[in-house]
């Protein structure tokens, strides 16, 4: 089934434009609804689980298990912040007991204008998912209509390499892995902060790795970087100039993401030929990135399922399909089994890339699940899931065995 046929009331010009003024407008506002599948009524929702359990140390985790009355199960887990408050748990059963799981969209619409925090919308949204595709018994992106089979990677580096020579020898590294990219997390003073605080970065050391990794790896190998919203105004144009000369695909997130720095954004975006992939960071959902594509922002929309879980993702990659513009997933590791199901049933046009933090060809199998993560292939690829749901299995031996009181 193609996209042409997942709307229903409103094609994606007009949700586009609907969405982009809702974001501009502020506050929750939600475009309306624009999924609609064509598959049978679903068994309805009978229960909803959380688990929190112990994952080997340090890490803990939260699988929700949401129930049909034909006794089909989904699933999601999460980090551990995602359980929620009693209050909010019971918010969340009000709204999905007796529900039909085929109506993804107002459900996910209903618990966001709840103001369900974003982590544990993500957990359930993407359990709803895991469940409409086990009732169908197809993996979701064959629910949405499969685009392709496998998926192009890139690497993304460490950041504060010692040198500029350790970030050529992991640019090679992935080059000889077969990659199809490198992306360069260069120097950070973390003393100052995460997440968008500038005058933390260091410009002239960063201009400095660019060139050297550029020289190395070839004029047409995919460089690409991600400045963690660190820089100045003045010091982000500097340096874009820069990757403008060598030829950078992308500049992600030089500056901090916040709404007030957006028209620094517009300003930075018209200057420079280097496509700009932002906002990362931003803590608001897909409306908050419409608004910043709308106004010229960036040139590449960046989110990821833990900013309103596999629903928001689809619905940004729809609206940037509708106007030809990019989208790029940030990298979730554990997590990424959703975007890939996204990255099957989307054009390459539109997102092009599946970025990835290890070079590894051999997956890991985490505890509380049965299936390892994604790998790559001998062709810097990873394979879109082929089993029903999301396409991980819980172990819930494990789960059950290790929960957390």
């Amino acid at each position: 089934m193609g996209t042409e046929n997942l709307y229903t009331g409103i094609n994606r010009r007009s949700f586009l434009k609907i969405a982009g003024f809702a974001a501009t407008m502020g506050g929750r506002a939600m475009a309306r609804g624009i999924l609609l599948l064509d598959v049978d009524p679903a068994s309805p929702i009978t229960r909803v689980d959380w688990i929190p359990y112990e994952a080997g140390e340090p890490e803990s985790r939260c699988a929700v298990r949401i129930w049909t009355d034909s006794g089909v199960q989904g699933w999601a887990d999460a980090p551990s912040s995602v359980l929620p408050s009693r209050a909010v748990a019971d918010s969340i059963r009000d709204v999905l007991l007796g529900r039909d799981v085929s109506k993804q969209d107002a459900i996910w619409r209903k618990l966001y204008d709840q103001g369900v925090p974003l982590g544990t919308l993500i957990a359930v949204d993407i359990a709803l998912w895991d469940l409409w595709g086990r009732m169908e018994g197809k993996p979701v992106h064959a629910l949405l209509g499969t685009r392709r089979q496998n998926a192009n990677a890139y690497f993304t580096t460490g950041f504060n390499a010692r040198d500029p020579q350790r970030y050529v020898e992991d640019a090679l590294a992935g080059k000889e892995a077969g990659v199809h990219g490198c992306k360069i997390h260069p120097y950070i003073d973390w003393g100052k902060g995460t997440g968008g605080l500038q005058n933390a970065g260091f410009p002239d050391r960063d201009m400095a790795v660019y060139q050297a990794v550029r020289n190395a790896v070839g004029p047409d190998y995919a460089c690409m970087t991600d400045n963690y919203g660190t820089y100045t105004f003045d010091d982000a144009l500097r340096v874009g100039r820069l990757l403008d000369s060598l030829g950078y695909e992308w500049y992600e997130s030089p500056m901090p993401e916040n709404d007030g720095w957006r028209d620094k954004y517009i300003a930075l975006a018209a200057q420079l030929k280097t496509p700009i992939c932002a906002p990362e960071t931003h803590p608001d959902s897909y409306a908050a990135r419409i608004s910043w594509m709308a106004a010229k922002a960036c040139d590449i929309v960046r989110i990821d399922a833990y900013h309103g879980g596999f629903t928001a993702c689809l619905e940004l990659a729809l609206a940037c399909e509708d106007v030809g513009a990019r989208l790029e997933l940030h990298d979730i590791g554990p997590d990424t089994y959703p975007h890939l199901q996204l990255i099957g049933a989307t054009p390459e046009a539109v997102i092009k890339y599946v970025e990835v933090t290890s070079l590894l060809r051999e997956g890991r199998t985490r505890p509380g699940r049965l299936t390892p993560d994604p790998t790559l292939d001998d062709q810097g690829r990873l394979a879109i899931p082929q089993t029903p749901g999301m396409g991980i299995e819980p172990d819930w031996t494990y789960i059950y065995s290790h929960r957390v009181a």
